[in-house]
């Protein structure tokens, strides 16, 4: 089946994303790459694929292609690494050229997992400050503001961002790494002066029986230090800020008191 000029593909593979996407970078020639959601979707931060394939070209290039190939002519350079065959933005240039294309619920989650397989805050940052016109550009700034913080999640970035963001949680330690006699552990939040643990426990991570075990077993090890861990499940974050607030207050008001 002929799916673009010079570019044919069995009939049964004519659906494929990875066959379409081969087939639009060797239409729009040797200095074009993915970019956008197509590049996110190979990178593992989206899925489903969308239906058209982003493909990225120079400004002075000119192809036009049919409805399912989304063409953008740049003027600005762009970070690749190769895919298999294909030429692909990194995830960080993908993430920002992408990100105001994805559906609102899926696009907090698609930084996080970037930055939970390795991606830096810091290179998000750069890839923002290169491209010279982003959709929803201020979202995405307090995406990466947040990690540049220490937010590891959509869930702690509410937690930085719009419950514990006054005066009073300023001392609070983001992600503060302690080691035990059983390893190491990041804790979401951590109070030096009455060694306090603030957990924040989303469903996605903290709701299987085994994690729920590795918690308790966490748990014990951080008490056994002298470090008490207060958990806030998502639904308190998100339903209940003023509780979360109240009972961090109080926990940390008694423990000064010791």
């Amino acid at each position: 089946m002929r799916l673009l000029p010079d570019c044919y593909v069995a009939a049964e593979h004519a659906d494929s994303f990875a066959a379409r996407a081969d087939a639009a970078l060797t239409w729009a020639g040797p200095r074009a790459y993915l970019g956008g959601a197509s590049a996110l979707h190979l990178w593992q931060a989206t899925d489903p694929p969308r239906a058209h394939i982003d493909v990225c070209v120079p400004h002075a290039d000119r192809p036009r292609g049919p409805a399912w190939v989304k063409v953008r002519r740049l003027s600005y350079d762009v970070e690749t690494r190769s895919i298999g065959r294909l030429r692909v933005a990194t995830p960080a240039f993908a993430l920002v050229q992408g990100y105001g294309d994805l559906p609102r619920t899926a696009r907090a989650a698609a930084v996080y997992r970037l930055l939970h397989d390795g991606v830096s805050a810091d290179e998000l940052d750069f890839a923002l400050g290169s491209v010279p016109r982003v959709r929803e550009r201020r979202e995405l700034t307090r995406h990466i503001n947040a990690a540049l913080q220490g937010a590891e999640s959509w869930l702690e970035e509410e937690s930085l961002c719009s419950v514990f963001n006054t005066r009073e949680f300023g001392r609070l330690v983001r992600q503060h790494v302690i080691r035990c006699a059983h390893g190491r552990y990041r804790l979401d939040m951590y109070d030096p002066i009455t060694r306090t643990a603030i957990e924040l426990d989303g469903a996605a991570w903290h709701g299987a029986p085994d994690q729920r075990a590795r918690d308790l077993q966490r748990d014990a090890d951080l008490a056994a230090m002298g470090i008490q861990t207060v958990r806030l499940t998502y639904r308190d974050i998100v339903e209940r800020p003023q509780w979360c607030r109240q009972v961090v207050r109080e926990v940390l008001a008694r423990r000064s008191q010791r």
